[in-house]
C-alpha cells in the first residue's frame, strides 16, 4: 500500500485538469504530505497494529502521537492519557506510576509557563543538543551495554529515550526526552526531525545513529493516573525548513490536527518561552481564551511592547496593555520552521498594529486619508502617483502629499460628472447606452452638444 498522500491523485488531476502526468502529481502530493507531516508531528496513515518497546530511562511518561485511544491492550502497570483537544487518540502513555501524587496543582497556564522556562534554562545550559545525548551515553552506558543498546535501537519499534528533564512543580509534572533512532534507507518517516549524532569521518565510516527532536511533556500529578496531558517538540535554532510553503494555507490544519512546536534559539528569554508555551496551547485548544494567566505572560515576556503599548494608548495599567496585545494574537501569524526570531518579530509587529489602530480610533485627523475623505487602502493605492519609493519606503511630505491628492482627486470627480451628464445626454437623444459609450470613447465631452444618432439629427430651421 502506497502513501496515504497518493489516493488524491485522482482528486488532483480532475482540479488541474488537462492531460497532467500522474506520476508528476503523485512526486508533488507526496512532498506536500511530508512537508505537512514534519510540520504537524504526526502521520495520517490508514490504522493499524504495531508491537512498540518502550525504554523510558525512569521518566513516567512517553508520548504516542498516532496511538488510537482504547487500542492498547489492557495492563496494569501502562494507561493510556486521553488527549484533551482530540478525545480520539492518547498521546501520552504513562509507564510508571507517580511516587508522590499532589493533593493540588496550579493552573494549567501556570504549569504550562514553568515548563517553558525549563526549556529555556535547559537550551541555555546544552541540554538539548546533540552533545549532551552523547555525553548521557558514556556517562550512564558503558562500553559493552552501548553495543547492546544499538542493537536495540536498530528495531524501529523500541523506543529509547533519552532523559533531558524531569521535575515536578507546582503539582504538575514535566519532562523533556529525546528518542534515539538508527537512519538508514528503510527508516520510515513518522514526521519528526531527527539529528545525526556523529559526523561522516574521512574514510567514509559512520555510526547511522540519531536523535529525534526534543519533546515536552507536561501532566497534572493529581490523579493516578494521570487524566490529562500536553506535549510539544522543541525546535532548536538549527531546524530550518523550507521557507516558500503558504503558511496561511497550512496553519489552521497544523494547528487542528497537528501537535505543537516550540522554538527556541539563544536569544530566547524564559518568559518568552513560557509565554510561547502557553500559546501555543491556547492556539491548539488546551486552553481557554479567558485564562487569566494569558495575560500575565504576554506582559512578562514582551515587557518592551506592552510598554509602548501602555505609554501610546488610554490602557490605564500595564496588565490592560497585556490584554490589548493578546487580542492581536488570537490567531496563530508564523510559521514554526522559520524560527524564534519570527516569533518575536510577530508580537513587535502586533504591538505597533494596537498603537496604530488605537490612533485611528481617537485622532482620525493626523492619518491624509481621513483628510481626504478616502479609504486607507485607496490612499496607499494613489500614493505612488506622488511619492518615489527610496530603500522600500516611500518619502512623503504629508501637507503635499494631501493638496496635489486632493486637486487629483477632485479633477476625477469632476471628469466623472462630466461623463455622466454627457452620457445622459446623448441617451436622451436616442443613443442606446452601449453607443453611447462607444461614442464617448472617440470624442471629447464637449462634443456631444452636436452628437445624435444617425438618422435623428434634426433639421435646421
Amino acid at each position: 500500500m502506497g502513501h496515504w498522500s497518493e489516493s488524491l491523485v485522482d482528486d488532483l488531476a480532475r482540479q488541474v485538469g488537462g492531460d497532467a502526468d500522474p506520476e508528476e502529481l503523485r512526486r508533488i502530493l507526496r512532498k506536500s504530505a511530508q512537508e505537512i507531516e514534519t510540520l504537524s508531528g504526526r502521520t495520517f496513515d490508514p490504522v493499524q497494529r504495531s508491537t512498540a518497546v518502550f525504554e523510558t530511562n525512569g521518566l513516567p511518561f512517553i508520548e504516542v502521537p498516532n496511538m488510537h485511544l482504547g487500542s492498547m491492550e489492557t495492563t496494569d502497570t501502562v494507561w493510556q492519557v486521553p488527549d484533551p483537544v482530540r478525545p480520539e487518540f492518547a498521546a501520552v502513555l504513562q509507564v510508571r506510576a507517580l511516587a508522590y501524587p499532589s493533593p493540588t496543582a496550579m493552573s494549567v497556564a501556570d504549569g504550562l509557563g514553568f515548563a517553558g522556562q525549563l526549556v529555556a534554562h535547559a537550551a541555555r545550559q546544552g541540554a538539548l543538543t546533540r552533545d549532551y545525548v552523547i555525553e548521557w551515553l558514556g556517562t550512564f552506558v558503558g562500553y559493552e551495554e552501548r553495543k547492546d543498546l544499538f542493537r536495540r535501537v536498530m528495531d524501529s519499534n523500541t523506543r529509547f529515550n533519552v532523559p533531558v528533564i524531569g521535575e515536578a512543580i507546582g503539582g504538575w509534572w514535566i519532562q523533556v526526552t529525546r528518542r534515539l533512532m538508527w537512519i538508514t534507507h528503510e527508516t520510515q518517516n513518522d514526521g519528526r526531525l531527527v539529528e545525526p549524532l556523529f559526523e561522516r569521518s574521512a574514510d567514509d565510516s559512520w555510526i547511522p545513529l540519531a536523535a529525534a527532536e526534543p519533546t515536552l511533556i507536561v501532566a497534572p500529578m493529581t490523579k493516578q493516573p494521570a487524566d490529562w496531558a500536553f506535549t510539544a517538540r522543541i525546535w532548536p535554532e538549527g531546524a530550518q525548513l523550507p521557507k516558500d510553503r503558504p503558511w496561511r494555507r497550512l496553519a489552521s490544519a497544523i494547528h487542528g490536527s497537528g501537535i505543537p512546536t516550540i522554538t527556541v534559539d539563544d536569544k530566547s528569554t524564559p518568559y518568552e518561552l513560557a509565554c510561547q508555551v502557553v500559546l501555543k496551547a491556547y492556539w491548539h485548544g488546551y486552553l481557554r481564551g479567558d485564562e487569566p494567566a494569558l495575560r500575565n505572560v504576554v506582559a512578562l515576556a514582551y515587557p518592551k511592547q506592552v510598554g509602548l503599548i501602555h505609554r501610546k494608548t488610554d490602557a490605564p495599567d500595564a496588565g490592560s496593555a497585556a490584554a490589548m496585545l493578546l487580542e492581536q494574537l488570537i490567531q496563530p501569524g508564523f510559521d514554526p520552521a522559520q524560527g524564534a526570531e519570527l516569533t518575536r518579530r510577530y508580537v513587535r509587529r502586533k504591538a505597533r498594529i494596537v498603537v496604530m489602530e488605537h490612533h485611528k480610533r481617537e485622532s482620525p485627523q493626523r492619518y491624509p486619508w481621513t483628510q481626504l475623505g478616502i479609504s486607507e487602502r485607496r490612499y496607499y493605492k494613489l500614493l505612488p502617483l506622488f511619492a518615489q519609493k527610496v530603500n522600500g519606503h516611500y518619502q512623503v511630505d504629508y501637507d503635499d502629499i494631501v493638496t496635489r491628492m486632493r486637486d487629483y482627486l477632485d479633477s476625477k470627480d469632476q471628469s466623472q460628472e462630466v461623463r455622466a451628464a454627457t452620457l445622459d445626454l446623448l441617451q436622451q437623444r436616442g443613443f442606446s447606452h452601449a453607443a453611447a459609450r462607444k461614442w464617448m470613447q472617440r470624442h471629447q465631452p464637449e462634443e456631444a452638444l452636436d452628437a445624435w444618432p444617425r438618422g435623428l439629427r434634426p433639421k435646421p430651421q
